[in-house]
Protein backbone atom coordinates (compact mmCIF):
# COMPACT_ATOMS: atom_id res chain seq x y z
CA UNK A 1 0.00 0.00 0.00
CA UNK A 2 1.37 3.42 -0.96
CA UNK A 3 1.88 5.79 1.96
CA UNK A 4 0.15 9.11 1.27
CA UNK A 5 1.94 12.20 2.55
CA UNK A 6 -0.11 15.31 3.20
CA UNK A 7 0.97 18.79 2.14
CA UNK A 8 1.59 20.73 5.34
CA UNK A 9 3.21 23.86 3.90
CA UNK A 10 4.26 25.69 0.75
CA UNK A 11 7.71 27.09 0.03
CA UNK A 12 8.34 29.63 -2.72
CA UNK A 13 11.20 31.30 -4.49
CA UNK A 14 10.89 35.10 -4.57
CA UNK A 15 12.23 36.75 -7.72
CA UNK A 16 10.46 35.87 -10.92
CA UNK A 17 7.40 34.82 -8.92
CA UNK A 18 6.43 37.65 -6.57
CA UNK A 19 8.76 40.33 -7.92
CA UNK A 20 10.19 41.19 -11.33
CA UNK A 21 13.42 43.07 -11.84
CA UNK A 22 13.48 45.38 -14.89
CA UNK A 23 16.84 46.98 -13.92
CA UNK A 24 15.40 50.41 -14.63
CA UNK A 25 17.16 51.86 -11.60
CA UNK A 26 20.56 50.55 -12.66
CA UNK A 27 20.03 51.81 -16.20
CA UNK A 28 19.12 55.28 -14.89
CA UNK A 29 22.20 55.38 -12.67
CA UNK A 30 24.42 54.35 -15.55
CA UNK A 31 23.04 57.18 -17.71
CA UNK A 32 23.51 59.71 -14.91
CA UNK A 33 27.09 58.59 -14.32
CA UNK A 34 27.86 58.18 -18.03
CA UNK A 35 28.72 54.51 -17.53
CA UNK A 36 28.49 51.86 -20.26
CA UNK A 37 25.37 49.72 -20.18
CA UNK A 38 25.79 46.73 -17.90
CA UNK A 39 28.52 48.30 -15.75
CA UNK A 40 26.53 48.17 -12.52
CA UNK A 41 25.55 44.57 -13.13
CA UNK A 42 29.21 43.65 -13.57
CA UNK A 43 30.44 45.54 -10.51
CA UNK A 44 27.52 44.59 -8.30
CA UNK A 45 26.29 41.11 -9.13
CA UNK A 46 29.23 39.52 -10.93
CA UNK A 47 31.73 40.39 -8.20
CA UNK A 48 32.63 38.00 -5.32
CA UNK A 49 31.39 40.56 -2.79
CA UNK A 50 27.82 39.82 -3.84
CA UNK A 51 28.20 36.17 -2.90
CA UNK A 52 29.46 37.27 0.53
CA UNK A 53 26.35 39.40 0.98
CA UNK A 54 24.12 36.63 -0.33
CA UNK A 55 25.25 34.23 2.39
CA UNK A 56 25.29 36.83 5.15
CA UNK A 57 29.03 37.37 5.56
CA UNK A 58 28.47 41.07 4.91
CA UNK A 59 25.25 43.09 4.97
CA UNK A 60 23.42 44.44 1.95
CA UNK A 61 24.57 47.95 2.85
CA UNK A 62 28.20 46.89 3.19
CA UNK A 63 28.01 45.25 -0.22
CA UNK A 64 26.44 48.35 -1.80
CA UNK A 65 29.13 50.54 -0.25
CA UNK A 66 31.77 48.20 -1.69
CA UNK A 67 30.17 48.44 -5.14
CA UNK A 68 30.12 52.23 -4.94
CA UNK A 69 33.74 52.40 -3.81
CA UNK A 70 34.96 50.21 -6.67
CA UNK A 71 32.92 52.11 -9.24
CA UNK A 72 34.23 55.44 -7.97
CA UNK A 73 37.81 54.19 -7.96
CA UNK A 74 37.55 53.11 -11.60
CA UNK A 75 35.18 55.74 -13.04
CA UNK A 76 35.41 58.79 -10.80
CA UNK A 77 33.84 60.09 -7.59
CA UNK A 78 30.88 61.55 -9.49
CA UNK A 79 29.49 58.00 -9.59
CA UNK A 80 28.46 58.21 -5.91
CA UNK A 81 25.81 60.85 -6.62
CA UNK A 82 24.34 58.79 -9.47
CA UNK A 83 23.71 55.52 -7.64
CA UNK A 84 20.50 56.47 -5.83
CA UNK A 85 18.15 55.18 -8.58
CA UNK A 86 19.91 51.80 -8.52
CA UNK A 87 19.55 51.46 -4.76
CA UNK A 88 16.00 52.77 -4.69
CA UNK A 89 14.81 50.28 -7.32
CA UNK A 90 13.27 47.37 -5.38
CA UNK A 91 11.68 45.66 -8.36
CA UNK A 92 8.02 45.40 -9.34
CA UNK A 93 5.56 43.27 -7.34
CA UNK A 94 3.32 40.72 -9.12
CA UNK A 95 -0.29 41.39 -7.98
CA UNK A 96 -1.87 38.07 -8.94
CA UNK A 97 0.83 36.12 -7.12
CA UNK A 98 0.46 38.26 -4.00
CA UNK A 99 -3.30 37.71 -4.02
CA UNK A 100 -2.80 33.96 -4.38
CA UNK A 101 -0.25 34.01 -1.55
CA UNK A 102 -2.82 35.54 0.80
CA UNK A 103 -5.31 32.80 -0.09
CA UNK A 104 -2.77 30.03 0.48
CA UNK A 105 -1.80 31.47 3.86
CA UNK A 106 -5.39 31.04 5.01
CA UNK A 107 -4.91 27.29 4.67
CA UNK A 108 -1.21 26.51 5.16
CA UNK A 109 2.01 28.09 6.44
CA UNK A 110 3.96 29.64 3.57
CA UNK A 111 7.67 30.40 3.40
CA UNK A 112 9.97 32.14 0.96
CA UNK A 113 13.50 30.89 0.29
CA UNK A 114 15.45 33.30 -1.89
CA UNK A 115 19.08 33.71 -2.89
CA UNK A 116 19.47 37.31 -1.80
CA UNK A 117 20.89 39.66 0.78
CA UNK A 118 19.30 40.75 4.04
CA UNK A 119 17.49 43.48 2.09
CA UNK A 120 14.68 40.96 1.50
CA UNK A 121 13.06 41.75 4.86
CA UNK A 122 12.63 45.44 4.04
CA UNK A 123 11.73 44.72 0.41
CA UNK A 124 8.80 42.55 1.47
CA UNK A 125 7.53 45.31 3.75
CA UNK A 126 7.98 47.83 0.94
CA UNK A 127 5.82 45.77 -1.42
CA UNK A 128 3.33 44.64 1.22
CA UNK A 129 4.10 40.96 0.66
CA UNK A 130 3.54 38.77 3.71
CA UNK A 131 4.98 35.31 4.22
CA UNK A 132 4.82 33.29 7.42
CA UNK A 133 8.53 32.46 7.17
CA UNK A 134 11.08 34.70 5.44
CA UNK A 135 14.41 33.05 4.62
CA UNK A 136 16.86 34.98 2.47
CA UNK A 137 20.04 33.01 1.90
CA UNK A 138 21.82 35.76 3.86
CA UNK A 139 19.66 34.88 6.87
CA UNK A 140 20.45 31.17 6.86
CA UNK A 141 24.09 31.35 5.73
CA UNK A 142 23.73 29.13 2.67
CA UNK A 143 22.19 29.56 -0.77
CA UNK A 144 20.38 27.37 -3.27
CA UNK A 145 20.93 24.83 -4.73
CA UNK A 146 22.70 23.52 -1.63
CA UNK A 147 20.47 20.89 0.00
CA UNK A 148 21.25 22.54 3.33
CA UNK A 149 19.26 25.61 2.25
CA UNK A 150 16.12 23.57 1.66
CA UNK A 151 16.60 21.52 4.81
CA UNK A 152 17.01 24.64 6.95
CA UNK A 153 13.93 26.19 5.35
CA UNK A 154 11.86 23.11 6.17
CA UNK A 155 13.14 23.07 9.75
CA UNK A 156 12.30 26.72 10.28
CA UNK A 157 8.80 26.10 8.95
CA UNK A 158 8.43 23.05 11.18
CA UNK A 159 7.43 20.92 8.20
CA UNK A 160 9.11 17.79 6.84
CA UNK A 161 10.59 18.28 3.33
CA UNK A 162 8.32 15.50 2.05
CA UNK A 163 5.31 17.51 3.25
CA UNK A 164 6.30 20.73 1.47
CA UNK A 165 5.21 21.89 -1.96
CA UNK A 166 7.96 23.99 -3.57
CA UNK A 167 7.77 26.37 -6.54
CA UNK A 168 10.70 28.02 -8.32
CA UNK A 169 11.40 29.40 -11.80
CA UNK A 170 14.95 27.98 -11.87
CA UNK A 171 15.05 24.32 -13.03
CA UNK A 172 18.26 23.58 -11.13
CA UNK A 173 16.70 24.76 -7.86
CA UNK A 174 13.57 22.69 -8.50
CA UNK A 175 15.71 19.61 -9.08
CA UNK A 176 17.68 20.24 -5.88
CA UNK A 177 14.49 20.57 -3.83
CA UNK A 178 13.14 17.34 -5.29
CA UNK A 179 16.21 15.42 -4.12
CA UNK A 180 15.13 16.13 -0.54
CA UNK A 181 11.70 14.73 -1.23
CA UNK A 182 9.89 18.04 -1.65
CA UNK A 183 6.99 18.19 -4.11
CA UNK A 184 8.96 20.53 -6.36
CA UNK A 185 7.47 22.29 -9.38
CA UNK A 186 8.88 24.57 -12.05
CA UNK A 187 6.88 27.81 -11.83
CA UNK A 188 4.98 29.05 -14.87
CA UNK A 189 2.05 31.11 -13.54
CA UNK A 190 -0.22 31.84 -10.60
CA UNK A 191 -2.88 29.67 -12.24
CA UNK A 192 -0.46 26.76 -12.36
CA UNK A 193 0.27 27.04 -8.65
CA UNK A 194 -3.41 27.34 -7.77
CA UNK A 195 -4.35 24.33 -9.89
CA UNK A 196 -1.56 22.14 -8.52
CA UNK A 197 -2.37 22.99 -4.93
CA UNK A 198 -6.07 22.39 -5.49
CA UNK A 199 -5.19 19.02 -7.04
CA UNK A 200 -3.20 18.32 -3.88
CA UNK A 201 -6.30 18.93 -1.79
CA UNK A 202 -5.56 22.48 -0.63
CA UNK A 203 -8.98 24.23 -0.50
CA UNK A 204 -8.36 27.38 -2.53
CA UNK A 205 -11.75 27.52 -4.21
CA UNK A 206 -15.14 28.25 -2.65
CA UNK A 207 -16.85 25.11 -1.48
CA UNK A 208 -13.83 22.90 -2.08
CA UNK A 209 -13.57 19.98 0.28
CA UNK A 210 -10.64 20.15 2.66
CA UNK A 211 -9.09 16.91 1.47
CA UNK A 212 -5.31 16.53 1.54
CA UNK A 213 -3.47 14.46 -1.03
CA UNK A 214 -0.08 14.10 -2.57
CA UNK A 215 1.16 16.65 -5.12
Amino acid sequence: MTHQLMIRGVLFDMNGLFRHWRNTGAATSERLANLPEGTINRYAYQHPAYRLARVGVITDQQWADNVAARLAADHGNHVHAALAPWREDRGEPVPDMIALLDRIREQLPVGVLSNCTDALYDDLKHHGIRFDHVMPSAGIGVDKPSPHAYQLAAERMGVLPAQLAYFDDEPTFVQAAATLGMHAHLFTSADQIRDQLIAAGVPLTDGAEDVRATV
